[in-house]
């Protein structure tokens, strides 16, 4: 297990810290609730020569150590990009919510999506929200990232959280894959679509978005790549 500080953001008893222990990390891929555009995208990636999963939804285990709340991750890659994602934890009492990214390496993705899912560090925001106060609006919540490259900086990620699957169903195709017990798991739900295709950047800046209770988590990170592979 490896320990880590978060804050939780609550309606009733505003923003306090909490010490939370996380023994497992799973990222779930291919998380769309539209199965067709699912397919779509399955056979976009195959023509990139990105195999196709053999489970919809897919499960790729990470490890506790990928879990980055930092501003900063090193990569070995140079054709890596993060994918703004909502992420589950449950932390023995209720499930909380926040905002990660399954940063990924595009060049491994078309040889192993599993290693190149485990070649990056995962980072996460350090801000949760309970799942209770937000459920009633869930679909409303609105994921949206920015790139910047030597373009600049331009938006990259929007879509809400219709277009992935709901808590309930994706809790229950991971115990259709055995995971049964979820308490102190780190559950990153699967992304929202690219506005442009891959881009691989120097700053991921992304965001979780309420309008209902006019709240945002956000959080943004550096990508560096380690000397040597540039």
């Amino acid at each position: 297990m490896k320990e880590f500080t978060i804050s939780i953001d609550t309606l009733e008893k505003g923003q306090y810290e909490e010490v939370i222990m996380v023994k497992q990390v799973i990222v779930v891929g291919y998380g769309g609730r539209d199965i067709e555009k699912v397919e779509e995208h399955i056979a976009e990636l195959a023509e990139i020569g990105v195999a196709p999963p053999e489970t919809i939804p897919a499960i790729y285990p990470q490890d506790v150590s990928s879990i980055n709340l930092g501003d900063k991750i090193d990569v070995e890659g140079k054709e890596t990009s993060g994918e703004a994602e909502y992420v589950l934890f449950h932390n023995g009492e209720e499930w909380l919510v926040t905002l990660g990214s399954d940063h990924t390496d595009r060049f491994l993705e078309t040889k192993d999506i599993l290693k190149s899912k485990q070649a990056c560090p995962k980072p996460l925001a350090d801000v949760f929200w309970r799942l209770e106060d937000i459920k009633d609006h869930w679909d409303e919540l609105y994921l949206r990232s920015w790139i910047k490259d030597e373009k600049g900086k331009r938006k990259y990620q929007e879509d809400s959280l219709h277009s992935l699957l709901p808590v309930e169903t994706l809790l229950e195709k991971l115990k259709e894959f055995g995971y049964r017990d979820l308490s102190n798991t780190v559950i990153f739900s699967g992304t929202v679509p690219t506005l442009e295709g891959f881009v691989y950047g120097e700053k991921f800046q992304y965001e979780l978005a309420d309008a209902k209770l006019n709240r945002r988590i956000e959080s943004a990170y550096c990508i560096k790549v380690m000397e040597g592979q540039k």
